[in-house]
């Protein structure tokens, strides 16, 4: 094993030790010694995490509270909860308030803000996430605080149809949970209207490219003034990266750029895949 990948792999081990709870590390890194030979091989440590797919798990996540997954729900969750991709900078949580999870997929992220005390509106393009978003939340006692919109991220004139990796028919139609068809499109400024939100405690945007929607240079981007911060995944290939984070800088935010292990990049002319903003 060379020396980066047992690096990171050592990084895996304190992360889940500090973040699962201790039946579910303990099973963890039991399987990774298991499976050492094909996490080498694959430069994975996704073997290790299918002992969670038959048990499930609990995680004490960053903000302090405790998620509870069942087994059909722990894809993810290593990197969600204990490598803690979208906050890992210093972003917080809200502990009150509003989130708005733009690409919810099943719901990892939506539920962690809404035990965490957050109002969350989760926004998912596969029409087929819908009951596990609201399932997952009835599982851990928050369905009261969970809106599940079905619908693509998108501009008020930058359709999320057009942008990311959905736009392309092929791919739509190879989605896990999507339907025959493509949702309609919903803004920003739309659900800010519609849930009379006054502030957006945290905003985490992670659509497949639809970002460059979501973000374009056309739109009225002004709704950014009520973000206190934003947690964005960025897809390069679908748009100007280097243009998006000038965008946002200036709308008010100091950015923290990481490449996917969570290293610093200089800028965006890095290839960044994620940018971590703070409201100045």
């Amino acid at each position: 094993m060379d020396a980066k990948l047992v690096r990171r792999t050592a990084g895996e081990v304190r992360s889940v030790w500090r973040n699962a709870c201790p039946g579910a590390a303990a099973r963890w890194v039991a399987s990774l010694a298991a499976h050492l030979p094909e996490c080498v091989r694959s430069r994975s440590l996704v073997p290790a995490d299918r002992t969670w797919a038959h048990t499930g798990a609990r995680f004490r996540t960053p903000s302090g509270a405790v998620v509870s997954l069942p087994a059909a729900y722990t894809a993810g969750a290593r990197e969600m909860y204990c490598r803690n991709v979208y906050l890992r900078t210093g972003l917080r949580m809200p502990a009150k308030g509003w989130v708005v999870d733009l690409g919810a997929n099943s719901g990892l992220f939506a539920v962690w803000a809404a035990v965490t005390g957050a109002q969350v509106i989760a926004v998912e393009a596969q029409q087929n996430f819908a009951d596990k978003i609201r399932d997952l939340a009835e599982h851990n006692g928050v369905a009261d605080r969970i809106d599940v919109e079905i619908a693509l991220a998108s501009g008020v004139a930058s359709s999320g149809a057009c942008v990311g990796v959905v736009a392309d028919d092929l791919r739509w139609a190879a989605t896990s949970h999507g339907g025959s068809a493509r949702p309609a499109d919903i803004s920003m400024p739309e659900l800010i209207s519609t849930y009379r939100i006054d502030r957006v405690g945290l905003l985490k945007v992670d659509i497949e490219g639809g970002e460059f929607a979501v973000l374009a240079d056309t739109e009225d981007l002004g709704w950014l003034q009520g973000v206190d911060q934003l947690a964005l995944e960025l897809h390069r290939g679908f748009g100007d990266t280097a243009a998006l984070i000038e965008r946002l800088r200036r709308h008010g935010f100091a950015i923290d750029l990481r490449d996917n292990d969570g290293r610093h990049t200089a800028s965006a002319s890095d290839h960044p895949d994620y940018a971590y903003c703070r409201r100045l």
